[in-house]
């Protein structure tokens, strides 16, 4: 998914979560998800179900540069677990903005800097598992990377994932991609020895698609005061 990824109900409601957040008391009539895709998003078409489904989710906060319009990450929490959608976004949207432990909270000073992507997750299929398949059966741009594996010197279970954006934005290929999900998950040591012998250390590799939406605070807030 690339970065202009457009702008939906649902990452209207996850940016209104924070800023409910902040303004419960000037905004008390807290917006139903309802009647923001009913005024403001009339022609985005949402399938009943849509709404109540349990599905996996992540949002995502980036923060506008103090010298440029690039945009850099303030906070990035999802769940594979299922929960219906409209709730995950309701909690996740909080606690990527304000419990991402590489971050400190999101303040409301920081909100008019802020984009919020909202990507719902969906098609995940196991590619690799108990050494059969094949790690590199996905595209890059389409598809996100979870990866379990063992580490080699303690036989800790260790996991990580990506999302389909992160790899076009860094620039990675499929064995760029598995090298930072091992760093990430905590492993440094040797990482190209453990991906030379990836079948005896990695436990699964599951690839997945993502629904990607965001708005940028200018458009949420002319969007408000509609």
């Amino acid at each position: 998914m690339s970065e202009d990824s457009a702008s939906s109900p649902f990452a209207f409601y996850a940016f209104y979560q924070l800023y409910a957040h902040f303004h419960n008391s000037a905004d008390s009539k807290r917006r139903s998800f309802e009647a923001i895709h009913k005024q403001l998003y009339p022609n985005y078409v949402v399938k009943s179900s849509r709404t109540t489904e349990k599905t996996s989710l992540f949002i995502t906060w980036k923060k506008k540069g103090e010298k440029h319009q690039d945009y850099n990450l303030r906070g990035c929490i999802g769940t594979f677990a299922k929960l219906p959608l409209l709730r995950g976004i309701e909690k996740y949207s909080l606690i990527a903005a304000l419990q991402d432990h590489r971050f400190p909270p999101i303040s409301q000073a920081e909100l008019p800097t802020l984009k919020c992507s909202c990507n719902i997750l969906h098609s995940f299929q196991t590619i690799f598992s108990g050494k059969k398949g094949d790690i590199f059966d996905w595209e890059v741009g389409v598809h996100g990377i979870e990866l379990t594996f063992k580490e080699p010197t303690t036989g800790q279970v260790l996991s990580a994932t990506f999302l389909p954006e992160v790899m076009p934005e860094q620039g990675w290929d499929k064995k760029d991609t598995f090298s930072n999900l091992i760093e990430k998950a905590g492993y440094w040591k040797d990482v190209d020895s453990l991906m030379d012998h990836y079948e005896d250390y990695f436990l699964e590799v599951v690839r997945y698609e993502g629904d990607k939406s965001q708005i940028e605070y200018k458009e949420f807030k002319r969007l408000m005061e509609l």
